[in-house]
């Protein structure tokens, strides 16, 4: 809890802290597939639907922080509401860039936000190859769960699972290398076999 005073001495409790605020600054390496059971209060037996979220979750590679949080990797999360119930899972979108960086466990690209690759300037200055972190929005699209970033093809995902499949070139409509938009918006239900889900991006 934290306190506040005010311009008329009086003292203000607020209901979180700066240590809250920071938790947000922090990587979250582990992936959860679970039943949420610690619920306030009762989750309407009609409301039948999944939600995605995306988002950067790995802020530092095997300790090596990452400039700024818009250059994490992205990761994915899911809340499904059936009978009453939530379900929660979250995984990191498998791209070849986090791939390769977990398994040389270093920074192996810059970031469009100022991350640099160990080395200096020298090893950054003429290096224009940009990971794609797959980490600004997720859309639901015919039929096709798909992690977006601004400058790089969609990550195709299984939307049960949230696998990583590979990369989405819509039967060749988009070309390997080229940017897809990462701000669409998209609101409304989806009715596929017999089950709704609900996608707010």
């Amino acid at each position: 809890m934290q306190t506040l005073e005010t311009q008329d001495n009086q003292i203000v409790e607020k209901s979180y802290t700066i240590k809250d605020w920071q938790g947000g600054y922090e990587s979250l390496p582990e992936e959860y597939d679970y039943w949420i059971d610690d619920i306030e209060g009762e989750i309407p037996p009609e409301l039948a639907g999944t939600l995605f979220r995306n988002g950067a979750g790995l802020l530092d590679i095997n300790g090596e922080r990452l400039h700024h949080p818009f250059d994490g990797d992205g990761m994915i999360s899911r809340i499904t509401f059936i009978n009453g119930r939530a379900h929660f899972r979250n995984r990191f979108v498998q791209t070849a860039g986090y791939l390769a960086e977990q398994k040389a466990k270093k920074i192996l690209y810059r970031g469009v936000f100022g991350t640099q690759k160990p080395g200096g300037w020298l090893a950054n200055i003429f290096d224009f190859k940009l990971k794609n972190i797959a980490n600004t929005n997720v859309i639901y699209w015919g039929k096709k769960l798909l992690a977006l970033w601004e400058a790089a093809e969609p990550y195709l995902l299984n939307p049960h699972t949230l696998e990583t499949v590979g990369n989405e070139y819509f039967n060749g409509v988009l070309s390997k290398g080229e940017a897809f938009s990462a701000h669409p918006r998209k609101v409304g239900w989806v009715d596929e076999t017999q089950q709704h889900h609900l996608h707010l991006t």
